[in-house]
């Protein structure tokens, strides 16, 4: 699992494990918002969609339910 890239400002009750490594969370913390420029690096080039949000990106690690493209 990736390491915890979007660190998260508030808990969550029952998060699955490596769950501050997941573009979803990247979005709900304004990661993206905010750091636009380094988020593009989690999805240029995808190779996988998560099965519960549709985010894309190149890495399954980035993904919560994470599908080959």
């Amino acid at each position: 699992m990736a390491k915890d890239i979007f660190p998260l400002p508030f808990e969550i009750p029952d998060m699955h494990y490596g769950h501050e490594s997941h573009l979803c969370v990247a979005s709900a913390v304004g990661f993206v918002k905010n750091n636009t420029e380094d988020y593009k690096k989690y999805v240029r080039d995808p190779q996988f969609v998560c099965k519960n949000c549709g985010r894309a990106a190149n890495s399954a690690e980035y993904l919560c339910e994470p599908e080959k493209l």
